[in-house]
């Protein structure tokens, strides 16, 4: 995986989460766009680049919320440990993939806030987490989709090209 291209990636994706989150909002909700960059790095890179990147882009949303340091960290590393068990035996490229990753992913994400929540409160309105995971999940085959396209760029190594250190 081409690290330089990740981070420009991230860097992207973290930057049209703050400037369109008021304008994509629908009823208080916004989409997770950061979420579904998480997602498209776990189901294409090897496993242990994917759960470094996906935990790397969560600690980078933490630095642009007022939520304490680690929690979308945590959040998308359990998501992308989720996507990376689910490589083999999905269809990447496939848009029920994509929607049904999408809402788990999301939703998991939503949990890990709830129960930060309420430990510390407030706690975020269920509905609008609720919400929330849905709108990302409506958006996740469009925005992904967009990345499969791109994905040559990375650079990901075939699942069956993968060289493991014990087997060289």
């Amino acid at each position: 995986m081409r690290w330089i291209l990740y981070f420009i990636l991230a860097y992207l994706i973290l930057g049209l989460q703050v400037g369109l989150k008021g304008f994509i909002s629908f009823q208080g909700a916004s989409p997770n766009l950061v979420i579904l960059a998480a997602i498209f790095i776990a189901l294409n890179a090897p496993r242990e680049p994917a759960l470094l990147g996906t935990f790397v882009m969560g600690l980078m949303h933490d630095l642009l919320t007022d939520t304490p340091l680690g929690l979308y960290a945590f959040s998308y590393a359990l998501v992308g440990m989720f996507v990376v068990s689910t490589q083999e035996i999905v269809y990447r490229e496939h848009p029920l993939t994509h929607f049904s990753l999408a809402l788990v992913g999301q939703l998991i994400t939503s949990v890990v806030l709830l129960v930060q929540g309420l430990l510390h409160p407030p706690p975020p309105p269920i509905a609008i987490l609720l919400l929330s995971s849905l709108y990302t999940a409506v958006l996740a085959p469009i925005v992904l989709f967009l990345l499969q396209r791109i994905r040559r760029v990375f650079a990901f190594q075939p699942a069956h090209r993968r060289i493991r250190p014990w087997k060289r």
